[in-house]
């Protein structure tokens, strides 16, 4: 069968919540989608993408909610989206037009990234166009009128771990830093954010366009036993980062960078 007989895939970036926030672009293409594919965390969950889609077309839609565990077992994990490649191939070989959704931005710590890749490497005929949304952290900083970069400002993008590994060098060295994926972790990075006395320079903001959405300026404010951690972004200005940098490149006056040579930090005196 040639290409031309089959349909085309579209991964749509939903926004992080709002539906007020979808793109011209992915409103087009649901519009015209035969069948929208939506990933969930489990079986008996719901789609918090669906949801989004549901309250912004018209026209009675086909969904297929595809199921994806809340494990870090890239074996378990594989078998998930292999299953996830081989339906979503099923509709568009018949010539139907299909979309993929997910929340954010396709690209930013998303499924769409390991399914995209397995469904290039298994059905590579199959056309697939991504369409940009608007990320979780770009929304928050809008919703907070927190700049997150300005002038020659360095800024960080990093999901928290468990065990907090490289947050507080990140959170030393950069002016901006936003930490996604804060889920049950809230506790710890709030002992270290008070640790490194940056609870007053930070904002959360959890459940953005959505039922319930908060915002907290100066997490000294938020008490730990308060669940706030999921589907949150939290964004942190250091007034006093320590810049660090590997090699000679573009570094401000007093910031550090690192020789590659020796390993050791050098002192930048002019741009």
């Amino acid at each position: 069968m040639k290409r031309a007989k089959y349909g085309k895939l579209y991964g749509i970036g939903v926004g992080p919540g709002d539906p007020k926030l979808l793109t011209l672009r992915a409103r087009e293409i649901l519009d015209q989608a035969d069948v929208i594919f939506c990933p969930k965390g489990d079986e008996d969950g719901t789609s918090w993408a669906r949801s989004i889609v549901e309250t912004t077309t018209s026209a009675a839609k086909e969904f297929v909610e595809l199921p994806f565990p809340m494990t870090r077992d890239k074996k378990v994990l594989r078998t998930y989206w292999e299953k996830a490649a081989q339906r979503i191939a099923q509709e568009i070989v018949k010539g139907k037009q299909g979309a993929f959704i997910t929340l954010g931005d396709p690209f930013i710590y998303s499924t769409y990234i390991y399914l995209l890749k397995t469904l290039l490497q298994n059905f590579p005929d199959i056309e697939v166009e991504t369409i940009p949304g608007i990320s979780a952290f770009n929304a928050a900083a809008a919703r907070a009128q927190v700049p997150l970069a300005q002038g020659d400002e360095a800024m960080a993008i990093l999901p928290v771990r468990k065990d907090l590994r490289g947050l507080r060098e990140t959170l030393r060295t950069f002016d901006t830093v936003v930490l996604m994926k804060v889920g049950s972790k809230l506790d710890k990075v709030m002992t270290l954010l008070e640790e490194m006395d940056l609870l007053k320079h930070s904002v959360l903001v959890s459940h953005l366009g959505q039922p319930g959405e908060k915002m907290i300026h100066d997490l000294s404010s938020l008490n730990k036993v308060q669940k706030e951690g999921y589907l949150s972004v939290i964004i942190v200005k250091n007034p006093t980062p320590h810049h660090v940098f590997s090699g000679q490149g573009q570094c401000r006056n007093g910031d550090k960078w690192r020789d590659p040579k020796n390993g050791t930090d050098r002192r930048a005196e002019k741009l």
